[in-house]
């Protein structure tokens, strides 16, 4: 029998991304820190994941050299699930690392100056947005 396709939201976090196919840097980034894992001990949580291009930009962008990469990642990750139509209500949110991120919603919606290229992929703990560029806090 062939593999059995399960619904993105029974999905690990890590899983879906995989599926995207964007991910890959991210994705091992996770695992290396096992922030992966500390995910889906607890949840729900927001996750706004840089394709692989924006995430080499932003890793080489100085702020890796100098920190840990679980410090990195905490960047990405909010407590809690907001969906794009959350966001429409919000101007700030805090990382589960304690950093703000801005939210703009005017045509599309901006988190730290990031668009939001692919809103609202489901997870088994929350939710995940696709971003287009990163930000330091």
């Amino acid at each position: 029998m062939g593999d059995v396709l399960r619904p993105l939201n029974e999905m690990t976090a890590s899983e879906v991304l995989g599926e995207e196919g964007m991910f890959t840097n991210f994705i091992r980034a996770l695992e290396l820190s096992g922030v992966g894992d500390m995910l889906e001990k607890k949840g729900p949580y927001t996750i706004f994941a840089p394709t692989d291009e924006v995430f080499n930009e932003y890793t080489m962008g100085g702020l890796a050299g100098s920190a840990k990469l679980e410090d990195l990642l905490w960047h990405f990750i909010v407590p809690g699930k907001y969906t794009y139509e959350d966001l429409h209500r919000l101007h700030l949110l805090k990382t589960v690392g304690g950093y703000l991120l801005r939210i703009e919603a005017h045509d599309g919606i901006r988190v730290n100056g990031a668009d939001i290229a692919k809103p609202d992929i489901p997870y088994n703990k929350g939710v995940i947005h696709e971003i287009t560029k990163a930000e330091g806090p």
